[in-house]
């Protein structure tokens, strides 16, 4: 088979002629979605006679910027995928987000590597309400899950899935705990751009369920001196990727997260990791929240606690119950309310921006 040439999209099979006379007459139709411009638009660089292909990352951690790799590198990641996911031309995967970043990219190559037909679905909150055949496969980002598992219809055709992939932002610990019980083998990603998306997963439902990330195969970890992740994936990275994620490293292929190391508090000397409290607090707080911190003349930074929600939002109520659940230490020194979050595209929570916003109300 010719991973460059051969795609079967939505039921129907096209060989690169095929696909050629299709970009030919839709990828500058006026009438034509961002969508499915976006498509047609990395199928063409595919199959394009390109050695390779630019990526843009999101700048959720960072100014945004572009990265090139070989169709090779994609090629190997996609493999790495569809082994462990036993994706072949008789499994089915599903499309529902933007081909504008790397998630959405790498399904098209999967589709085009293993075989496996990719439905395709207008990004929304909730994708499943629009497919009714049988999905093998299929990515997420939290904010798509949280709203498949609000709506009775799409959780059932939700759990239907054989296979799902989740990430593009943190999962919730309430989502993660509605997720527990689901039938369907259900999974977090460790991932960025810069990896070709993700290089280790973590089981999020039934008994496989576990607090530890797992390295797909040809993918290994280290620690550097920080105590942060550094990834070896030699067959989609040239060199190894140093990240700035905290994490506790039990073998070569296994790791826990504990958070970013760009984000821990330094307080009086005291340094303590925001997604860690965040994790303990989560059970009892219903709307979005998260903990940051500002400067401060005593402690050099002070902890704060940011949460989504309306006028009437029960603030004390909050911090009534956050007085009894941190330590002296880690209890925010104020806290702030706002109607709504800023978010990235791909719904990733802008917490600097919000944390300002929310300082000038």
């Amino acid at each position: 088979m010719n991973y460059f040439e051969e795609l079967t999209l939505n039921g129907q099979t096209y060989y690169r002629d095929d696909l050629v006379r299709l970009l030919n007459k839709s990828i500058d139709e006026p009438n034509i979605s961002d969508f499915k411009r976006s498509l047609y638009r990395f199928i063409d660089d595919w199959i394009s006679d390109k050695g390779i292909i630019t990526v843009n990352t999101s700048g959720t951690t960072g100014a945004p910027k572009a990265i090139t790799f070989r169709k090779e590198q994609f090629i190997s990641s996609a493999l790495m995928t569809c082994n462990y996911f036993n994706l072949t031309d008789a499994t089915s995967g599903l499309l529902c987000l933007s081909p504008d970043y790397i998630a959405g990219k790498m399904m098209i190559v999967r589709a085009f590597v293993s075989g496996m037909d990719l439905m395709t679905l207008e990004p929304t909150d909730k994708p499943l309400l629009g497919i009714i055949e049988k999905v093998d496969f299929a990515a997420f980002v939290p904010l798509q899950v949280q709203s498949l598992m609000d709506d009775e219809i799409s959780k059932k055709r939700f759990q239907k899935i054989k296979h799902v992939i989740i990430g593009g932002a943190p999962i919730s610990p309430l989502l993660e705990k509605e997720l527990e019980n689901c039938t369907n083998a259900i999974y977090a990603t460790f991932a960025m751009t810069e990896t070709l998306s993700h290089i280790a997963l973590r089981r999020l439902s039934g008994k496989a369920k576990s607090d530890k990330y797992f390295a797909l195969q040809g993918v290994d970890f280290e620690k550097d001196e920080r105590g942060c992740l550094v990834v070896n994936a030699p067959l989609v990275n040239d060199s190894p990727i140093i990240t700035n994620d905290v994490i506790e490293l039990y073998d070569s292929t296994h790791f826990r997260w504990l958070g970013r190391y760009d984000n821990v508090i330094n307080s009086g000397g005291i340094k303590i990791h925001p997604e860690i409290l965040e994790k303990r607090l989560s059970p009892f707080m219903k709307n979005r929240f998260f903990i940051s911190s500002m400067p401060d003349e005593r402690l050099g930074r002070k902890v704060v606690m940011v949460m989504e929600g309306g006028k009437d939002f029960p603030k004390q109520k909050v911090m009534d119950h956050v007085e009894k659940v941190l330590t002296k230490y880690e209890k925010p020194k104020a806290y702030f309310v706002v109607d709504k979050f800023l978010e990235t595209p791909t719904g990733k929570v802008k917490k600097e921006e919000t944390l300002k916003i929310a300082t000038e109300i």
